[in-house]
């Protein structure tokens, strides 16, 4: 006779939850795994032991609300004994229990701190991560129905196996970002876990099957342990560690498709790799150069033209700025035309007008057309023109001619734009350009001019970005370039692998504080759809705190600072941390050194107290023509002291604004503790 498997609390509660009065309580108490929490290191050494000992104070690690300001009562300390006398011990536990009928006292929620107004009390269950010493199991019995319910053995030469799936709670339907949660209840439907080729996705389950598997959906694993109960029985509980430390995987996944019910074995349609790479290598790099040269238009504004200094430093602004945007709109019109050359070649073989480039379908020519018709204006690129450097042929006018100036048809060596700008280590000056510089300019912003360009047929410009307005002005341009590039994508190759989208660019389903349970699940595979897999009952809802959640208890930490902090004291302290830096770096650190803590100040003041920090670019660290790096080594003792001192520093002055003082440090008087003896 086939026997019938389910999922039960484990055995050492079963007394506590026949002893409830409503017998709703009581089946629920009886099939529900139970989540158990350790607050050491050696949380697994400790289950152990307790089953070990004395099985009956499970209750004593049953999961309740907590948080740093109410923590839980610790279970009873278990003193271990030699193997030959837990026999006898076991007897004298089960004789003291008989005698005063009745179990042990078991843990309460009134139980859980000593102060009367407990902020855990009103909260949800949370469990908190090992960063914060907090660890989870989830228990449970897998049994037999029969008198008894004796434990049901798993084959696992039949390949049975068992094991534990997390599931989202949502709300019912389909609810807006900005609508409130509804009360947790029992119309939320459950979402499993899946895992596809993009990642992990949340799935609805329909209410009919949420006691059954679904296909893809994450299983982790469970162990077994074996222990003996106060009458002598042998007993197995399984059990599992709760991956509190995947809250982050679990919060950023999305929506999955739910084909067929749900339970589709297809996998949701690969996004398009290249989508992303464009946006990454040359749209928001190019918002972001709107924005550079909004913050100079600002600068720049807030001079006074009739000061002879302050116009001068009007000039090195605009020069400053220049370069800066100039020097990296090189780069973004590379990484665009390499794109346009490896991913729409027909849009890049009309752009460099081959004789043989084949006919373009709408999206291509709308493309195309924006590429040639984004400009410079003629007094943009007048004023751009130096004298002596730059002449107004060496301007850019239209983005195609940037692109095949960039990336030209025919060099000599191959790729000889792309590998100077690559080699180039000093910083671009337009006084004196280093020759491994291109010879030509197209700045993708300005903070005196703007491009032109042609979108649904109207002429509009990029500008910079109208902070005060609030309107993004040539952002909303760009995107829409952006966009146009998109729908000229050829279709995916049939044999391009398909890749995951970056955890960063997937939406989440939902970023708001989620509720999830546990359910415990038996697979016997081989018996097929006869005996479909045995699901648990869910556990009671809980949450997953983040790693900085204000609830989290804090694991102690203990920063040693020197104690003698005289330079005889600090002297005795080793040099054993090394720094390696390049020759770049190395010369890069040498320009900060001729930076003074005046000069920073003077940087971010408006005029005419503002001066701009002015330090030649040398290069790299050189000694005797050859380039070098350097090692240097520092002591970790005195780094903490700085850290410290600008920590204090830094808080102080941001206390106009956070008001956090109050809440940022606490000291205690330690007497004795001298630095000199």
């Amino acid at each position: 006779m086939r026997d019938f498997v389910q999922w039960t609390a484990p055995s050492p509660l079963w007394e506590a939850a026949i002893g409830q009065r409503s017998a709703v309580s009581r089946r629920a108490d009886l099939s529900r795994p139970s989540i158990l929490r350790f607050a050491t290191d050696s949380f697994m050494d400790d289950f152990m032991q307790m089953l070990a000992a004395d099985p009956k104070k499970l209750d004593q690690y049953i999961a309740l609300p907590e948080t740093w300001r109410g923590i839980s009562l610790p279970p009873e300390s278990i003193k271990p004994v030699p193997a030959f006398a837990q026999n006898f011990q076991r007897l004298g536990l089960a004789a003291r229990r008989k005698k005063a009928k009745g179990n042990l006292p078991a843990q309460t929620s009134n139980q859980i701190s000593q102060f009367e107004d407990n902020p855990a009390d009103d909260n949800p269950l949370k469990l908190y991560q090992p960063a914060h010493q907090r660890f989870y199991l989830i228990s449970a019995c897998l049994v037999c129905e029969r008198p008894g319910l004796p434990d049901k053995a798993v084959n696992n030469g039949r390949e049975e196996k068992v094991s534990f799936v997390i599931r989202r709670l949502f709300p019912k339907g389909d609810l807006k970002i900005d609508d409130p949660l509804p009360p947790l209840d029992s119309t939320w439907e459950e979402h499993a876990f899946v895992l596809t080729e993009q990642g992990g996705k949340w799935r609805r389950i329909e209410s009919l099957k949420k006691n059954s598997l679904v296909t893809g959906e994450e299983q982790l694993p469970l162990f077994s342990v074996n222990f003996t109960e106060d009458d002598g029985r042998k007993r197995k509980l399984f059990a599992g560690v709760i991956p509190a430390g995947k809250r982050e995987a679990y919060m950023a996944a999305g929506k999955a498709s739910t084909k067929n019910g749900g339970n589709s074995s297809e996998t949701d349609s690969a996004p398009d790799s290249r989508v992303l790479l464009m946006r990454s290598i040359f749209r928001d790099p190019w918002k972001s150069l709107l924005q550079t040269a909004s913050h100079a238009q600002i600068a720049l504004g807030e001079s006074n033209t009739d000061n002879w200094n302050d116009i001068q430093a009007r000039n090195e602004i605009i020069k400053t700025s220049r370069e800066q945007v100039q020097t990296v709109s090189w780069l973004i019109l590379l990484d665009f035309a390499n794109f346009l050359s490896e991913n729409m070649p027909r849009v890049w073989s009309r752009l460099n007008n081959e004789a043989d480039s084949p006919t373009l379908n709408a999206a291509e020519n709308n493309l195309v057309n924006v590429i040639e018709n984004t400009a410079l204006a003629n007094g943009f690129a007048n004023d751009l023109a130096v004298s002596g450097v730059y002449s107004a042929n060496q301007v850019g006018r239209s983005l195609k001619a940037a692109l095949l100036a960039v990336k030209p048809k025919t060099e000599n060596p191959p790729k000889k734009i792309e590998n100077n700008l690559e080699a180039v280590v000093v910083s671009y000056n337009r006084a004196e350009p280093d020759p491994l510089y291109p010879n030509f300019l197209f700045p993708l912003a300005d903070l005196k001019f703007s491009l032109t360009t042609v979108l649904s047929g109207a002429a509009v410009s990029i500008t910079p970005t109208n902070f005060a307005a609030n309107n993004f002005d040539g952002e909303n341009r760009v995107n829409a370039i952006a966009q146009l590039v998109e729908a000229a994508l050829p279709p995916m190759p049939q044999n391009q692998p398909p890749q995951a989208t970056p955890l960063a660019a997937q939406a989440p389903m939902d970023m708001r504080e989620g509720f999830y349970i546990i359910r415990c699940v038996y697979e016997r595979p081989l018996c097929g759809t006869i005996d479909p897999p045995v699901l648990s009952e869910p556990t009671k809802p809980f949450q997953i705190a983040g790693f900085f959640d204000p609830d989290a208890p804090a694991r102690p930490i203990r920063i040693a600072l020197p104690i003698d902090t005289t330079p005889a004291g600090l002297r005795k302290f080793n040099k054993n941390t090394a720094f390696m830096m390049s020759d770049l770096l190395c010369g890069q650190v040498n320009r900060m050194k001729g930076i003074t803590f005046g000069d920073l100040i003077r940087s971010v003041l408006p005029f005419p107290l503002h001066k701009d920090l002015n330090v030649p670019d040398g290069g790299g660290c050189k000694s005797g023509g050859l380039s070098i790096g350097m090692m240097c080594s520092l002591s970790i003792p005195i780094i903490t002291i700085c850290a410290l001192l600008m920590l204090m520093i830094i808080v102080s002055l941001l206390d106009f604004i956070f008001r956090w003082m109050p809440f940022f440090i606490t000291c205690f008087p330690l007497p004795g503790l001298k630095g000199k003896k």
